[in-house]
């Protein structure tokens, strides 16, 4: 097997194991890491120190629950761009890439919020599948993109050395 197939192979599974180690965590764990990042933006937006305590609590409330699905999102646009990588290193044919990619990234995301059902203190949610599954799609449109305007580049600069 090639060298890009398996690097492309082990990569999936690198993303795999992260979206399951974070679905892992505890409710109060996984909530204290999207508090603490709401709490870093919200300290960015007041740098001149306006906002009181409460304000300031009232902001991270408010955002805290939008970035635990921004999260999402990035977290599988980031594995759609490694799993359409993986299946290109497989099929080259842009229908199958995405089909096969968007069947393993949605049955991630359901096998991700199935298996936090079972973590004390999260909840599956039907919602994340959505989320989750847009960054999927996300990430593949990504991928084909850059693939695009790197295959128009080495055919141009082909063509020029022609």
């Amino acid at each position: 097997m090639k060298v890009k197939k398996v690097v492309s192979i082990i990569l999936v599974i690198v993303w795999m194991s992260i979206v399951f180690s974070f679905s892992n965590q505890q409710g109060e764990s996984s909530g204290n890491t999207s508090r603490k990042v709401s709490e870093i933006i919200v300290n960015i937006i007041d740098f001149q120190n306006k906002y009181t305590d409460e304000q300031k609590e009232g902001l991270v409330k408010t955002i805290e629950p939008v970035i635990r699905k921004l999260a999402h999102y990035t977290i599988y646009a980031i594995g759609g761009i490694i799993i359409a990588n993986c299946v290109y290193q497989f099929y080259n044919k842009e229908k199958t890439l995405i089909g096969i990619s968007t069947i393993i990234g949605v049955l991630y995301a359901v096998s991700d919020e199935l298996h936090q059902l079972m973590v004390d203190g999260r909840s599956g949610n039907i919602k994340d599948v959505i989320i989750d599954s847009l960054g999927i799609i996300t990430g593949i449109i990504f991928f084909l993109l850059v693939k695009e305007i790197i295959s128009k580049v080495v055919n141009k600069k082909n063509t020029i050395r022609g």
